[in-house]
């Protein structure tokens, strides 16, 4: 039977330019030593890593084993699963700004976030790629960074996105005096807290009328949901709130909205054809 350890392991040394004499001086053997080696003996156990590390493969590759590489998305989970949680999502958004860079400057090189961009006050820096397939944007400073990336379907963005009345519903509830106060006031408060009526009126400065036209609106979108609290003598309804990270990010995206970005750290536009292409406006 060929014994498949030696035939790799005269091949992988030759294929790197290294002599016999130079893999048993590194791995502190003789030149006799590795020549059985190579035609029918075998290293004791013990000797393994070195040799394998001397000739840059695995174990495994010595004996013929070459495992298949991971493919880079696995990769990228094992890299991210092993950072602690506090560095986790600093270099996730790195990784969403290369892939940024790779529509931008494909033969280019992944570049950090000099200071001046990413610590700078009272001023907003952005990363942009617009083309046919899709769009992704992302801030750059600290103080609020993110990175929003959509491949586009292949019927248009507005067939999920599609004009609705609901829409108009929902911003016609923020018009309700205090009811967006109510939301930035829940979403600063921990996900296990129930509230009242009465709650809501007191931090919003407000009296139970309003906060009552708030929490139905909210009840109406699922934004918050309602119990009954019975102590024996009476009840009375409680209420939690549900919107979580999705208030955030609705801010997020409003606040870009209303101060569209103009200044960019690396920026393409390649896109001829509108986002929205179904008019479904006109769908009444």
């Amino acid at each position: 039977m060929e014994n498949t350890f030696s035939t790799n392991l005269r091949a992988l040394r030759k294929k790197r330019g290294i002599t016999q004499e130079q893999l048993a001086d590194a791995v502190g053997i003789s030149p006799q030593a590795v020549s059985k080696w190579e035609t029918s003996s075998y290293p004791d156990a013990q000797l393994l890593p070195a040799v394998a590390d001397y000739l840059g493969v695995t174990i495994d590759e010595l004996f013929g084993r070459k495992q298949e590489e991971p493919c880079l998305h696995d990769r990228i989970i094992r890299y991210l699963a092993e950072l602690p949680r506090e560095k986790y999502f600093r270099e996730a958004f790195g990784l969403c700004r290369a892939i940024a860079l790779s529509a931008i400057s494909p033969n280019g090189k992944y570049d950090p976030l000099p200071d001046n961009i990413s610590k700078q006050r009272n001023g907003e820096n952005y990363t942009q790629v617009t083309c046919q397939g899709g769009w992704l944007q992302g801030r750059n400073t600290d103080d609020l960074q993110y990175y929003l990336l959509m491949p586009e379907p292949e019927e248009g963005y507005d067939r999920v996105l599609a004009y609705e009345e609901k829409y108009v519903e929902f911003y016609s509830f923020l018009t309700i005096p205090n009811a967006l106060r109510a939301m930035y006031f829940l979403a600063g408060q921990q996900s296990s807290l129930f509230f009242t009526a009465g709650t809501l009126a007191h931090e919003l400065g407000t009296d139970r009328e309003n906060a009552r036209q708030i929490i139905e609106g909210m009840l109406k979108f699922s934004f918050i949901w309602e119990a009954t609290l019975n102590n024996g003598q009476n009840s009375e309804k409680i209420y939690q709130y549900l919107a979580s990270c999705h208030f955030v990010a609705f801010m997020t995206f409003t606040r870009t909205l209303l101060n569209r970005p103009c200044s960019f750290n690396n920026q393409m536009n390649d896109r001829s054809t509108p986002y929205f292409r179904n008019n479904t406006y006109q769908n009444r």
